[in-house]
């Protein structure tokens, strides 16, 4: 069970990453006619965006995981 919720974890986030990535590339400005190393720049920036948003998704969730996993091993009220 651990370990399906991992990669579910793993999965999610990278899909975040990609989604986030994937809408600060439609903000960036067409790459024809323009220097390598302001593409370069450029991808780095999708990169980055990538990894942050894949980081504090995979965090996030793993938060919201453990806090419900905690909530269902409390013991019944009396």
């Amino acid at each position: 069970m651990a370990q399906l919720l991992k990669a579910l974890m793993m999965i999610i986030s990278l899909a975040a990453g990609l989604l986030a990535a994937r809408e600060v590339y439609m903000l960036l400005p067409s790459w024809e006619g323009e220097t390598w190393p302001w593409v370069a720049l450029d991808v780095g920036f999708l990169f980055l965006a990538f990894l942050l948003i894949s980081g504090l998704a995979y965090y996030l969730l793993g938060d919201m995981v453990r806090w419900l996993l905690q909530r269902n091993n409390r013991p019944p009220k009396a």
